[in-house]
């Protein structure tokens, strides 16, 4: 029965020619390393190749706005149903992939800190010798919500010199696992995945921040429906789970 079902599942993603393709994917940050550790098993399957760009959720979402022609995006929910508002996305060709949490991360095998509260929270950014964030105003998620964070908590003027501010989300990982931050702020599927970060812990509540993402193929691109449908399998699904999105 197994077999039968891999070879159905083969039957239904390879290409009708034997022309290997480029298929081209608008991947946020959030969304990076799942879709490249799908990349192998999808080519092995179709022959086909991803061509992954990664950006912001914002600066993806403007792009397609603005007339390119991925074959296929990863965004939030939110952009993606901006894209549908404006045509680019038919809704019928989405498929959601999971939701991903604002978090902090730490080097792998410094003291992992407290922000189980808003207290705690407070006290880990007060006592930190220096924080990084991505960039809320080129439209990170994650780097929006978490200066908007540090404005309520009252913290903006006491954490300014000790504050980066770095284009993405897997910009700030990097430098956290290269010892250059202490802390790092990010979504949960750009610290999960990362062997040398430690996945502190999710934001606490009312800062608590989960956020949907959507797969979808841009201007019913048929190279793109075959991903989104490989996305779709518990294989692709899988592929997101691991890599830090709930699902």
């Amino acid at each position: 029965m197994k077999t039968l079902r891999l070879a159905m599942a083969a039957l239904a993603f390879v290409a009708l020619d034997t022309q290997a393709e480029e298929i081209t994917v608008f991947a946020a940050g959030a969304s990076k390393v799942a879709i490249e550790s799908i990349a192998p098993a999808f080519t092995e399957l179709t022959g086909d190749r991803l061509i992954v760009t990664s950006d912001t959720v914002g600066a993806l979402r403007d792009r397609i706005s603005r007339g390119e022609h991925p074959d296929l995006t990863v965004l939030s929910q939110v952009a993606m149903q901006s894209l549908v508002i404006q045509g680019h996305v038919l809704v019928t060709q989405t498929q959601p992939v999971g939701v991903v949490r604002a978090g902090l991360a730490v080097k792998r095998g410094a003291p992992v800190p407290n922000i189980s509260t808003v207290e705690d929270l407070k006290q880990t950014l007060q006592q930190a010798k220096s924080v990084a964030h991505a960039d809320g105003t080129r439209g990170a998620t994650s780097g929006a919500h978490f200066a908007k964070l540090i404005d309520q908590l009252g913290l903006r003027e006491s954490l300014q010199p000790k504050l980066t501010v770095l284009p993405f989300g897997v910009e700030v990982i990097e430098a956290v696992a290269a010892g250059q931050y202490e802390l790092g702020a990010s979504q949960s599927s750009e610290i999960v995945p990362h062997a040398s970060v430690t996945y502190v812990g999710d934001l606490p509540a009312p800062f608590a921040l989960r956020t949907p993402y959507t797969a979808g193929v841009v201007h019913n691109s048929v190279n793109g429906l075959r991903l989104l449908n490989f996305l779709s399998t518990a294989n692709g699904l899988e592929a997101f789970k691991t890599s830090g999105f709930d699902q």
